[in-house]
């Protein structure tokens, strides 16, 4: 019982940091092909659709227009994030150790729907 204790302490303290830190381009240019940060990605694309909802119900107006009830893959938001920073290369290059991929992830939405 007592080892179970340990390894639940253990598995708590080394693996839950790599899920709450905030996330660089450095860090995602290096594990992109991989499903490491796939939740992470989720949990952008999640708060962008809340923050675009709460935006539309106090000002009547939205970021983006993406179709409701559309769901994007993890490697749809990687390559629409992808996109964004090969578009916007030297910005993201220059703070690339800032934690702008939502950032990116937002412009990509504005781009990959807009309201017209």
């Amino acid at each position: 019982m007592f080892i179970r204790i340990k390894i639940l302490i253990f598995t708590i303290f080394f693996i839950t940091p790599s899920f709450s830190a905030e996330l660089s381009i450095t860090d995602y240019m290096k594990h992109k092909n991989t499903i490491r940060y796939d939740h992470y990605l989720y949990g952008l694309e999640s708060g962008l659709d809340w923050a675009n909802d709460y935006i539309f119900q106090k000002n009547n107006t939205q970021i983006f227009c993406k179709p409701n009830e559309f769901e994007l893959s993890s490697d749809q938001l990687r390559k629409f994030i992808d996109t964004e920073l090969e578009r916007n290369f030297s910005f993201y290059d220059k703070y690339k150790d800032a934690p702008l991929l939502g950032l990116a992830l937002r412009n990509a939405y504005i781009d990959n729907f807009p309201c017209n």
